[in-house]
Formats: structure tokens, sequence, C-alpha cells
């Protein structure tokens, strides 16, 4: 207000601009807009084209976050032809950076490497290790998106001997940080949990509390993935009050949503919905519509299990809409997904299958391969509900054979499971077998009780079926200890009452 009433233009930009930065760091995004776009005006008063290019740059961060993907564009571009003009390459290749960030937000994935190329070209030839090891970041997440988990690890790990090198530890814990989460995606858990729990001491040690929070949230979703919902919680609900502390209002519907998702696990569906409407309706007062339609995707999915396919369908619309409007065609495809399921629960086969297939269609354009996995096993479940085997083994296998492509060995023992229910349909026991007996090798290496159940269910079943009541007995045992130590009342209950049908068959 000082620098205002003296007309001192210069200072009140920047000022303007260091108030949209931390607003844009607290996920306050309309806010940061809204200081960023009273500096533009006034650099250009000033005719400092290069300030000016920064404040372009920042609005167009700024509609990025909320998903405005061709304003993002528009700004950026802009802003590229000042930094063209006035031979500014630093800032042309930041620039860059942010275009490739969102044409792979758009799905176009061929250009966005095309531009990430192009930047780590220009740092290198600048000497830029801050732009460098951005860009390397940047490729490691992008690959990681894509599914190819073995060349983000390759990229996050050169960015961390950069670090290493200059001596920058806030950013060692960063790429350590993301380090960690490309070992989650291979389901490596132990290594990435080593990896977390050394970013974060790091984070504690620099004290930088934003970052904390994420890596706890990050080790949460490890204990999410391997079904430790109890442990998965009590990370998430460590990271929330930091979230809140920071005014982090992204990160923290972020960690609703988590949360919430857990709550969906447990079959907690009521305190589930809770959570992903006020995840929802902080996204929404933020303006961030990559949040509001992964809220809205999810509270679809809470009416799709609880049978109220109605409002499921209305919900997963409107998500629909959102997406397609942001042109984010990674979560368009998964609220397709989602549609496909509900129409399977309404028996609408045919629907279901047409909405999984324009999920394909829309993970393949954008070469996503772990929602083409998805997909796949999709359709693949649909054809064995449909009692058409054949086509069912064709896509469950091709579900298994991009599942094994990526070291997704979660999707693997999914698919295994479904296949190994396809050949007990068909009587053919030594084929499901087979089938169930790698799913449940993976699943004891995953760490996760109630999948491993089901597999030892299932193998108990094949036996049970043969009358081979002690092979059978063997495994229904193996479930119910599990059972046990994981507190799974219905489930011990439900052995309980198999084994003692087993034992007195084997009597007679």
């Amino acid at each position: 207000m000082l620098f205002k009433e003296i007309k001192n233009y210069k200072h009140e930009a920047t000022v303007l601009s260091e108030i949209g930065n931390i607003y844009y760091n607290c996920g306050q995004y309309a806010k940061a807009l809204d200081r960023y776009q009273k500096a533009l005006p006034l650099y250009r008063k000033l005719s400092n084209r290069r300030l000016e290019s920064q404040a372009l740059c920042n609005i167009g961060v700024v509609h990025a976050s909320l998903g405005h993907q061709s304003e993002a564009l528009r700004h950026y571009n802009q802003a590229l032809i000042l930094q063209r003009e006035l031979g500014e390459r630093a800032d042309e290749g930041a620039t860059l950076s942010n275009l490739a960030l969102t044409y792979k937000e758009m799905g176009q994935t061929k250009k966005a490497l095309e531009l990430f190329q192009e930047v780590l070209q220009i740092a290198r030839d600048q000497s830029s290790f801050r732009l460098e090891s951005l860009t390397l970041n940047n490729l490691g997440t992008y690959y990681n998106e894509l599914g190819q988990y073995l060349k983000a690890l390759e990229f996050h790990q050169q960015a961390l001997r950069l670090y290493i090198k200059d001596g920058d530890i806030a950013k060692q814990g960063i790429s350590l940080n993301n380090i960690g989460a490309t070992h989650r995606y291979l389901g490596q858990y132990p290594q990435a949990l080593k990896l977390f729990n050394e970013a974060l001491r790091i984070c504690r040690q620099v004290g930088d509390r934003a970052m904390e929070a994420t890596v706890l949230s990050n080790i949460g979703s490890v204990y999410d993935q391997q079904g430790w919902y109890q442990d998965a919680l009590k990370y998430y609900k460590r990271a929330l009050p930091i979230r809140r502390e920071v005014g982090d209002q992204a990160g923290e519907a972020t960690t609703l949503n988590n949360i919430g998702a857990v709550h969906l696990f447990l079959d907690d569906s009521s305190v589930a919905l809770d959570y992903f409407q006020q995840s929802f309706a902080l996204h929404q007062q933020i303006g961030n519509l990559p949040g509001q339609s992964t809220a809205l995707n999810n509270i679809g999915d809470i009416y799709r299990s609880r049978g109220e396919f109605a409002n499921s369908i209305e919900t997963f619309q409107e998500a629909l809409v959102i997406a397609s409007k942001m042109g984010d065609q990674d979560t368009e495809a998964r609220v397709l997904n989602n549609l496909g399921f509900v129409h399977a629960n309404l028996g609408n086969f045919e629907n279901a299958l047409n909405y999984h297939e324009l999920a394909l269609a829309a993970w393949q354009s954008i070469s996503a391969k772990p929602g083409q996995a998805t997909a796949l096993y999709a359709i693949g479940i649909v054809y064995l509900k449909l009692s058409r085997y054949s086509k069912a083994q064709d896509f469950l296998q091709q579900s298994l054979v991009v599942s094994k492509d990526l070291g997704d060995r979660s999707s693997q023992s999914d698919a295994l499971n479904e296949l190994g229910l396809l050949y007990k349909t068909t009587k053919k026991y030594d084929q499901a077998l087979k089938c169930y007996q790698e799913s449940l090798k993976l699943r004891k290496q995953l760490g996760n009780p109630q999948s491993e159940i089901e597999s030892l269910e299932a193998i108990g079943s094949i036996f049970y079926e043969q009358e081979l009541y002690s092979q059978s007995l063997k495994y229904y045992q193996q479930a119910l200890a599990i059972s046990r130590r994981s507190d799974y009342l219905e489930s011990e209950n439900r052995f309980l009452e198999v084994i003692e049908e087993i034992n007195h068959r084997s009597s007679e």
C-alpha cells in the first residue's frame, strides 16, 4: 500500500508478485492469480519486458494448476515471444518447461517430450544447474505417469546426483521423495519406505514443513497400497494438520481425499463420503478443476458401492464434464472406466463395454500403460460375466502382459486371479490352480493380507470342488490364520464355517 501511495510501480509490482507466490505455494490459486494480474500492467507501464514475461509465466502456472490449460498455453506463449526477443535463454527454457508440463496434462505426450528435451539442451548450453535438475525431475515424473518406471528412475537419480554435487540438501530430499514414489509404483515397498523416511529426515532437518507433509502422505500411500489401512490413516492424519499449518489448501484437499479413500476400503462409506465432500468443497473454493474432478469421481464411486446408481452416474457425468473441459484425458478415462463399472453393476453389459473401450482408447491415445492395463482388465471382467470366455481370456491376458511390462505386481495378481476364476468356471482346474498360485505368490510379496486371503480361499475352493478335502483344508486354515492376525472378523467366521463343513465331509 505504501509503494502504491508513492506510485513506485516497480516495487508495488514486485510485492504483488511476492504475495502471489505465497498464495500460490499455499494452494490459494484465485488469490495468487489476482496478485499476478495486478502486477502485469505495472510491469508493462514500466516497459520492463523481462519482468512482464515473468508475470505472464506466473499467470500461466496458476491457470495450469486450476486446469485452465488453454489459458495457460496462451500466457506461456506470450511470455515466450518476449523472452526470445530479449535473448533470455534461461527464461525461455523455464517457459518451455511449463509448456511441456501443460501439454503432458493435456495428453499430448509426444509434444511434451520434445519440449522437455529442448529444455534439457538449453539448460546444459547455459550451464543452468537449476533448470537442468528441474527438467530431469520433470522427465522422471513424465515417465512415471506413462508407466515407464525404469526410465523414470534414471532421470530422478540423475537429478539427485546433481543436487549432491551442488550440496543442496533440501533438493536432495525432494529427489529422494521422487525416487521413493517410483519404487512405490513398482510395488517395491521396502525400498520406497526407506527412501521416504530418508526424505522425511531431510525435510525436518531443513525445516521444510510443506515437503514434510508431502512425504508423510507418500508414506501413508505405501501402507495404503499394501492394505495396511490403519497405518495409512496415521500418516495421512499427521500430514493434514501440517497442510493446514502452512496454508496449503490444495495439499489439504488432496490429503482429505486420501483419508476418504482409506475409509472407503474400510467399508466406512459415510465417513469416506464426508471426506470426499470436504475435499471437493476445498478444491471448488480455490477453483482447482483437477481436484474437483478427482473428488467427484470418488464420490461417484461411493454411490456405486451403495447401489445408488442414478446418483453415481450423475456424479461421474459431472466429473466427466470437468475433465473434458480441462482436456485431461487421463482423468476422463478414469471416469469413463468407472461409468463402465456402474453399467456392469446394473447388468447393462453392452453399455459397460462401450465405456471401458472408450477409456481404453483414451489411455492408448496418451500412451498411459497403467490405464490401459486397468481398462483391459475391466473389459475382460465384463466378458467373463457374459460367459464369453474366449474374449475374457484374451483381454485378461493382454492386461497381464502390460502389467508385467510395467512391473506392476498388484495388477498382475488381479489379472491372474480373474484368469483363475475363468478356468475354474470352465472346469480347467489345473490352469486355474496355476493362475491362483502365481497370484498368491505376488500378493505375499506385496504384503496385502486381504488379497492374500482372497487367493488362498480361491485355491481352497478348487480343491474342495474336486473333493480333495485335506488339501482344501490347508489353504482355508492359512486364510483363517491371516484373518485372525488382521482382525477380519467377518472372514474369520466364514472360514470357521467352511472348515467345519470340510471336516464333516472328510469324516463321512
